[in-house]
């Protein structure tokens, strides 16, 4: 009966003693948490360990411990802090994705993908897990596999913009541009001033070709008139920019493209009066862009025609038609150069004088076009990869 008795007692000390010492934790948590929010990283951290001392077992207290590492930049400690709390309790989900967003940041991909996938399993029904994991599988250009990820989210989750934007950003990166529109609309509309979804959404539309679609998320990113929305309507402006041709440089060009119809062709050049003489021309075209050199060197990507109409203007204006002593030219220059520093063009073609001597030319509506690509792999703008001393300008 006595031993009973002081077993009793015993138990009964201990008792108090545990609650005592979980009181304080509770105490010191409390002062450790108003430490935190105040900014005092370092005081906390002091207060955080102590309330672990009181009780060893507090999930919360090594979470937030976590946090107030991570604010002083000491990401060891932050990661031995969490990996302590998942010790004492492997089904924190949430903890295991704080975790797992560390090793990401640090690019220990192994780790960080073991974390989101033992979220996942720990809280199936947390969506923060599978979001969190669909932005880890995105960044590593695992678009497909995200994709699920965000899906799921989604299914759990299908009020949240943040989603259907990571959905979107998936959709883009795997070409499926149709799709992402829907999802990133969908983002949209679900969170005011959500320009990041604006931005991804003028990228949908740059893949599926929709220059209007896309000028209209420039003008919303441009109206928005931040730091960050500017440079991605410039970004966007930039990718539906096509190459153009700016005109003729007259000191590298020997050809007068200023005399019309049936004008001799010895009035082009004195070499050219004699019978069967042949004199190489050059006229040089100005890009604005950086072009592929072998794009543009390539002489089967330049035409010589001449004019049918259209802003060249029909042949002559209608008032000459061609006729029998009209030169023949090459529908391809004889050579072309490209100078990268000056982004100019210089093509070389042959005037041939026929067997009497009274051939005839017009210089004004010979048609240079150029069929070629810029060094991202953009083709020229259709308004101006061609040119004719008629229109006087690119067209």
């Amino acid at each position: 009966m006595e031993i009973s008795n002081m077993a009793e007692k015993m138990f009964s000390a201990l008792t108090s003693q545990q609650d005592t010492r979980t009181s304080l934790s509770s105490t010191m948590l409390s002062s450790a948490i108003t430490l935190l929010q105040n900014e005092k990283y370092t005081q906390s951290v002091q207060a955080f360990r102590a309330a672990i001392a009181y009780d060893p077992q507090s999930t919360d207290a090594y979470n937030y411990l976590a946090t107030a590492y991570l604010k002083l930049g000491k990401n060891k400690e932050a990661i031995e802090a969490y990996k302590t709390s998942l010790a004492v309790d492997n089904t924190q989900a949430e903890t295991h994705v704080n975790l797992a967003n560390i090793y990401m940041e640090q690019n220990q991909n192994t780790e960080a993908e073991k974390e989101y996938k033992a979220a996942i399993s720990a809280d199936p029904s947390e969506e923060l897990a599978s979001y969190s994991y669909g932005l880890f599988l995105l960044k590593n250009d695992r678009a497909a596999e995200a994709a699920t990820q965000f899906k799921n989210a989604a299914r759990l989750s299908p009020n949240d913009g943040n989603i259907y934007y990571g959905l979107g950003c998936a959709y883009n990166k795997l070409g499926q541009y149709n799709d992402a529109v829907t999802q990133l609309e969908k983002a949209a509309s679900l969170r005011d001033e959500f320009y990041d979804a604006y931005y991804e959404l003028g990228n949908a539309y740059v893949g599926l070709g929709k220059t209007d679609e896309v000028q209209q998320q420039i003008n919303i990113l441009k109206d928005a008139d931040t730091a960050e929305t500017d440079v991605d309507a410039e970004a966007l402006e930039e990718a539906i920019r096509q190459p153009k041709m700016t005109g003729v440089v007259s000191s590298g060009t020997t050809l007068s493209t200023v005399f019309m119809g049936a004008t001799p062709l010895y009035l082009l050049d004195t070499e050219l009066a004699d019978p069967n003489s042949s004199k190489d021309f050059t006229i040089q075209f100005q890009f604005d862009s950086d072009m592929d050199v072998a794009s543009v060197m390539n002489i089967t990507n330049w035409s010589i025609t001449k004019a049918t109409g259209g802003v060249a203007g029909s042949y002559n204006n209608g008032v000459y038609l061609s006729d029998q002593n009209d030169v023949t030219l090459s529908p391809i220059p004889k050579s072309v150069m490209y100078d990268a520093t000056t982004q100019r063009a210089t093509i070389t073609f042959t005037l041939s004088q026929n067997a009497e001597g009274d051939a005839t030319i017009d210089p004004a509506h010979l048609v240079f076009k150029f069929m070629g690509k810029d060094d991202t792999g953009k083709v020229l703008d259709s308004s101006a990869d061609q040119y004719d001393g008629f229109a006087g300008e690119t067209f």
